[in-house]
Order: structure tokens, then sequence, then C-alpha cells
């Protein structure tokens, strides 16, 4: 005989909660596997290995995209629940930059790009550091898709605006892509690509407000490297 179903309190599931708190463990143990291979890579038979050590960076970089896009829902999640507050505070941009350049650098390396950080010296700013952070590496992880060999980091005061840009030398933004400059991104389920990491970057950067003025993302081409150029820029 079939017993009757519980609809108390075992049955009031917070499935939205239980998705987030999911999508939390996962990228913990994702970070784990990211440093078992990269322990690997760096063993002798991994070195003396072309194809295993080919083998190891693509596994290597595509769970470092995981990790990513993981911690983007993670975050969406929370400031669409109203349970993320911006910790805003007075950081130093270029050591933002380098701690950038120093988390992403074996994944440069092992596809045989140039990271470097041109202008940005003794520029402060107010803004959420991880927040911040998260936007960059996204733009860089996108430029390591795209590069041909260089990638550049910088920050400069402009308009009122403190500007972080990420250019690379790839073809550029197709046309598509520049259209209003990223300020509206917007996810696309139904294309190849969500455009989550725009829609992720947009939305942070709007949060970030200052005597009325908003953060706002803007993508361009050309800049130094004659490529893809991606601005974060907070008031």
């Amino acid at each position: 005989m079939k017993q009757p179903t519980n609809r108390g309190e075992d049955a009031d599931i917070d499935f939205a909660t239980i998705f987030a708190a999911n999508i939390h463990e996962i990228k913990n143990l994702l970070f784990l596997h990211f440093n078992a291979i990269e322990g690997a890579s760096n063993e002798d038979w991994a070195r003396d290995n072309p194809a295993a050590k080919i083998s190891l960076s693509r596994i290597k970089y595509g769970s470092s995209q995981i990790g990513q896009r993981l911690a983007h829902v993670l975050a969406l999640y929370r400031i669409a629940q109203g349970r993320y507050e911006l910790d805003i505070d007075y950081h130093d941009a270029c050591e933002v930059l380098r701690e950038i350049v120093v988390e992403t650098h074996s994944l440069m390396d092992d596809r045989g790009i140039e990271i470097s950080i041109g202008n940005c010296e003794g520029l402060y700013g107010f803004f959420d550091r991880e927040m911040v952070r998260g936007i960059l590496v996204n733009a860089v992880h996108n430029s390591l898709h795209y590069a041909k060999g260089k990638v550049l980091l910088s920050a400069a005061l402009e308009d009122g605006f403190l500007r972080f840009r990420v250019e690379d030398d790839s073809p550029g933004y197709p046309s598509e892509v520049l259209e209003n400059g990223g300020r509206r991104a917007k996810l696309d389920l139904c294309g190849g690509g969500t455009g989550l990491g725009l829609y992720f970057s947009a939305t942070v950067a709007a949060l970030h407000r200052n005597q009325g003025k908003s953060g706002f993302i803007h993508l361009s081409n050309g800049g130094a490297l004659n490529g893809a150029v991606f601005t974060l820029c907070l008031p």
C-alpha cells in the first residue's frame, strides 16, 4: 500500500537554494581538479611528452572556463535574490592586474601567449575587488581563446571613470558582438554562446555607482594590439 506523500517540512524543498549550494560545491571540487591537473603538468613525464602536455593544457583550460561560469551563475543568483552586497573598498588597480597575471600565467604559457601589464601605476579606486577580478579574468579567458600571441592589461583614469582594459591581438570582436558596445548584454539561450560572461560583467559593473554615475563595460576593436578591446568602466 502506497504511503501518502508528506507535504510537511520535508516536502518544502527550496530548489533554488539547493541549486546554488550545489554550484558552490561543484566549483570547489573543480578547483581541486584544476590543481591536480596543474601538478600533473609539472611532472617530468608530462613535460617530456608533447602530446600529454597539449592534452593536459586543454583539460586545464576547460576546467578553468567551467569554474568561471559556475562562479558567474552563483554570483548572479545571489544578486537576483538580493543576497549579495558589494564589498566596496579602496584598491590599487595595478595590484589587481598583477594578481590576474599570476592567476592566468600557466594557461597563457600552455598556449604560447604573452600576457603583460601596461600603464596602471599610482591608480586607485573604490570597487568590489573580487567582482572586478572576476570580470577581468573572464575577459582574459576570452582573449586567451582568440589571441594570436599577446594580451595586454592596463588601467587609466578617464572622464571620471577608472577604466580597466584587456586587449589582445586577435581579429577583434565580430560586428554582432559590438552592438551597443556590450552595454546591454543579454543572455541568449538559443544561440551557440549564451553570452553569460558579458551578462555577468555588465550586471556587476552596473552595481558600482558613485555620484549619480553607474559602471558599464564597453567592447571595441583596435587599441594597442590592433585586436579586441574589453573595457570595464567604474565611476
